[in-house]
């Protein structure tokens, strides 16, 4: 149901059930959120990939729980509270970076899952679908509410959730929904190569996370003031300092080299 390799500093955690397209059945979702919880505890990572196996990401809440409930309104209240809740705020306070690398089919609450992360890189062949609203007359759920309309704005977040309409991994390179689209081919080793550049500086990836995030509903004095607070708190980090004085020294800035 799920699966967990290390790769250096980066954890690879698969979402194993192929033969269902690895939708999520609440005791997936229970299991990777204590993974998530396990790896951020762990000295020796320093990311995390999340992708499906098979042809699929995802696709989205496994069916056959709700089929069968006895009382469906208060299964599914219980799992959201329970369940789904937990899992989508321990995603996003990860204290380890996290890449999504969506390998196929991203659908209903796999798309809140994906979102979440820090980093999105699509196959080409993958797309995201919200079927909640159409055809299923509920309503998106896992966070993608709440991440959709900061990432694609309010008209393409409710086009999409309203329409159940597909959005092929190029228009989310496109709309700004995913980081990057690349050659099914290149996935893996395109998300491996971006979450071992993650793993290098963990801490400063999750403060500019926290950062960002808090940017959508702070006035700019605010934020002003939380950038000032997390930027010395990072440069009190001895091995910040020491690279700080290694560009320094050599008369040089980061990236700016042809």
């Amino acid at each position: 149901m799920l699966r967990t390799e290390i790769a250096g500093r980066v954890a690879v955690v698969t979402l194993d059930r192929p033969e269902r397209l690895n939708a999520l059945s609440w005791e997936l979702m229970n299991r990777l959120r204590k993974e998530f919880e396990s790896l951020g505890a762990r000295a020796d990572v320093g990311a995390i990939v999340l992708t499906g196996a098979g042809r699929a990401f995802s696709a989205g809440a496994d069916l056959r729980d709700f089929a069968a409930s006895e009382d469906l309104p208060a299964e599914v209240a219980h799992h959201l509270a329970a369940t789904m809740a937990p899992l989508a705020e321990v995603v996003q306070a990860l204290p380890l970076p996290l890449v999504a690398a969506v390998n196929g089919p991203c659908a209903g609450g796999a798309v809140g899952l994906a979102l979440l992360a820090d980093v999105v890189i699509a196959a080409r062949s993958a797309y995201f679908l919200l079927p909640q609203v159409v055809p299923l007359g509920g309503v998106p759920d896992l966070g993608a509410t709440w991440v959709l309309g900061r990432v694609v704005g309010r008209a393409r977040a409710m086009g999409m959730s309203l329409t159940g309409e597909r959005v092929p991994a190029e228009r989310a390179e496109r709309w700004g929904m995913i980081w990057r689209c690349v050659d099914d081919a290149e996935l893996r080793d395109q998300a491996l190569a971006t979450a071992r550049g993650l793993a290098a500086a963990p801490a400063a990836v999750v403060a500019t996370r926290a950062l960002l995030d808090a940017g959508f509903a702070a006035t700019l004095r605010h934020q002003l003031d939380f950038e000032a607070r997390h930027q010395s708190a990072r440069f009190a980090d001895p091995a910040v300092a020491a690279v700080v004085e290694r560009f320094a020294a050599a008369g040089d800035r980061p990236g700016t080299r042809r």
